[in-house]
């Protein structure tokens, strides 16, 4: 009889494991803003390493980002509430970003008042670049903020008098006190009377001009602490998310090391080593394509079907799907579905909706009331029934359509391409479909009244919203027909319907890079999460793929091995 033992106890290595091999294996990474986590996201993606602190005032975002960072040390508070040698235990700073809120730089603020507290939450970076000295600093936000200056009182190009934040103008002679002036950021011009105008020129020749100024002061600070500062803005798409989010990225170090600007990885044309831009399409649930427009219960506005017109006219008629901005302002922009997705905003129900009229990812059964069956376009087509209803499998075809208005004059977008810019808002992103049924002289079949009812209401439509050529005059059932038939592959189809719905938060963190598995709906105490506060959280994020890229490229802990193996 053998004296093992018939099991050996297991020996726990956690410990011995967990120790630091290295001093850098120490070093910290802080995420300063971090929302409901896309730049913890990316910076672990991109260092391979576990982000250690976290601060946010929100608590809804404090609460997502716990659910998928529950590893990290989490701080509910004001920025400036934190004091940065106490919140890192005398650790060293590896990595250090931070996401200023950017709605009071952001030129979609438009002619709203700024606030200089808001505006001034970037200068919380320099608080701990002094204090714990951080090796490496990020910092995100839009790209005005290059243009970060001074803010003055907005003023009467008439009088000259200050505009108060309720619209009224002051009297002759009125001091209004700051907090109830309409604040505005300076760009330098000389306005008001004889004697104000003296003063500011006088001002602008000892200090220069006021734009950028804050903007310089900022970027001089960080070096007089020995930081060595660069700043560039770039697409998410570049990066490989579907989405041409546009934002500006500093970037300063203290290691000695060089800044590293990855170049591109996805382009419209891809050259050698580089991937083509993804595309709003794949983001999209084609399952669910929303209700027809007919069935809503409050009617589109005029502007909304000017625009649903417009992208029908451009993209389905050519055999194209497309992206149409539904704002209630802003002239008609439609966007071509083989580019990236338009910024997606944190606007009240969102701008862009996704529609279909054509060219259809897949392919939806209208005769059968009990069980309607959706198959891919791709896959072989049902049996075809001689029945009443005659062609009754529909092509749909994804449109997407921005509603947040604003200087985007781009008439429409394909769905092929990638998400317009996300932003906190969420739900500017809407989906449209527009049904076609196969037409029956094809097929040596019937339309039944039914389908004609429809085709001709989609008729009337494009009619009255359209810029059709027979606008202003009765056309025939014959014409009418003939204005909602497209020819796909030389086979003609009828527009029986268009279909619109709001996309959904799951598909608007696909857009933004967010990885399939990254939980959005619930806290790690069971709180569950609304609809409006994950839109907003994704329309506030930065792109977990962009800040992948940016902080792999810069890695402090790679640029320390790499100068001990060369050393």
């Amino acid at each position: 009889m053998s004296s093992f033992p018939k099991k050996f106890p297991t020996l726990d290595f956690s410990t011995q494991y967990g120790l630091a091999l290295d001093e850098s294996d120490n070093w910290i990474i802080v995420d300063l803003f971090a929302g409901g986590g896309g730049a913890s996201t990316g910076m672990e993606m991109g260092l391979g390493r576990p982000v250690t602190l976290c601060v946010n005032h929100n608590p809804a975002a404090i609460s997502m980002h716990a659910a998928n960072h529950a590893h990290a040390d989490h701080h509910q508070t004001d920025v400036w509430g934190v004091d940065p040698v106490e919140a890192c235990r005398g650790r060293t700073v590896g990595y250090f970003h931070a996401s200023p809120d950017c709605t009071h730089h952001s030129q979609a603020a438009g002619g709203q008042s700024r606030k200089k507290e808001i505006r001034d939450l970037g200068w919380v970076v320099l608080k701990w670049a002094g204090k714990v000295k951080p090796l490496v600093i990020s910092m995100e936000n839009v790209k005005q903020m290059q243009l970060w200056s001074p803010l003055v009182a907005k003023r009467c190009p008439q009088t000259g008098r200050v505009v108060k934040l309720d619209g009224t103008i002051a009297e002759p002679g009125e001091r209004v006190p700051r907090q109830e002036q309409f604040l505005v950021p300076d760009k330098g011009k000389i306005t008001g009377n004889a004697l104000h105008r003296r003063k500011q020129r006088r001002k602008y020749q000892r200090h220069g001009s006021p734009v950028c100024r804050t903007w310089n002061h900022f970027v001089a600070s960080l070096r007089s602490l020995g930081y060595h500062v660069e700043w560039r803005v770039s697409r998410a798409c570049d990066d490989g998310a579907p989405t041409i989010r546009e934002r500006l990225f500093l970037m300063a170090r203290r290691d000695g090391h060089p800044i590293v600007w990855p170049e591109p990885s996805h382009a419209a044309e891809p050259k050698k080593g580089q991937l083509p831009f993804r595309t709003a399409a794949e983001c999209i649930d084609w399952s669910d394509l929303g209700p027809s427009i007919w069935a809503r219960k409050r009617k589109l506005v005029k502007s909304t079907n000017t625009r649903l017109a417009a992208g029908i006219e451009r993209f389905v008629q050519n055999g194209r799907p497309f992206i149409v901005p539904v704002t209630h302002q802003g002239g008609v922009r439609i966007h071509s579905i083989d580019e990236p997705m338009r910024t997606v905003t944190a606007a009240n129900r969102g701008e862009l909706m996704l529609g279909s009229p054509l060219v259809t990812p897949f392919i939806t059964e209208h005769a059968n009331a009990t069980h309607q069956r959706n198959m891919a376009a791709n896959s072989p087509l049902r049996t075809i029934c001689a029945q009443v209803k005659g062609g009754h499998f529909s092509l749909v075809a994804p449109i997407i359509v921005q509603a947040n208005g604003g200087k985007n004059t781009t008439p429409a977008r394909s769905v092929l391409s990638p998400f317009s810019t996300i932003t906190s808002a969420g739900s500017q992103q809407q989906l449209a479909t527009a049904s076609l049924a196969k037409v029956a002289s094809d097929l040596g079949l019937h339309i039944s009244e039914e389908l004609l009812a429809c085709a001709i209401r989609v008729a009337d439509f494009m009619l009255e919203h359209g810029t059709s050529q027979h606008q202003g005059r009765q056309l025939s059932i014959a014409e009418k027909l003939e204005l909602v038939t497209v020819v796909l592959d030389g086979i003609k189809y009828l527009m029986v319907d268009i279909c619109l719905r709001m996309l959904k938060p799951r598909e608007l963190y696909r857009a933004q890079g967010f990885p399939e598995t990254y939980n959005i709906d619930k806290g790690p105490e069971g709180r569950q999460l609304t609809i409006t506060e994950q839109t907003h959280m994704v329309g506030n994020s930065v792109s977990p793929l962009q800040m992948a890229r940016l902080s792999a490229a810069n890695d402090p802990w790679k640029a320390r091995q790499r100068l001990a193996l060369c050393g």
